[in-house]
């Protein structure tokens, strides 16, 4: 077997395939998020270790979901010092679109142990439909 390898080319292809943004998501992407799809309703789950209820913002305008807020700094021991600082203290805002019809009267959010779960119904017209031929 034969394999041709264009060195050149093939080099730019990886990294650009590495800095292209659309694929890869950053380490600053602040919250991660899976979107779940369903047949009546879409899910999405955001990872939000260390935020209060009353710290998040979620509102659903013009097909388009945002979650806003802000991570708050915890308090530091007296006579401590920080020898490691990994967890971002920062305010937050994630946004994604939809191209389907949502029933926004029946929005459900609920945070749990950091994880947030909203539930977006579809709407009557965005749900699958059989349609008999006659």
């Amino acid at each position: 077997m034969l394999v041709r390898f264009d060195y050149p080319r093939t080099l730019d292809n990886l990294i650009n395939n590495f800095l292209d943004t659309d694929t890869v998501v950053s380490r600053n992407t602040f919250p991660t998020v899976d979107v779940l799809e369903e047949e009546g309703q879409t899910t999405v789950i955001a990872e939000l270790p260390g935020v209060k209820k009353e710290d998040v913002k979620i509102k659903f305008e013009n097909a388009v979901l945002t979650i806003s807020g802000e991570r708050k700094p915890y308090e530091l021991p007296e006579n401590s010092r920080v020898v490691l600082n990994e967890l971002n203290v920062r305010k937050f805002n994630r946004s994604i679109q939809f191209e389907h019809d949502v029933d926004a009267s029946k929005i459900s959010a609920d945070l749990t142990n950091g994880i947030l779960r909203i539930v977006l119904p579809k709407s009557e017209t965005a749900k699958a439909r059989t349609i008999e031929v006659k």
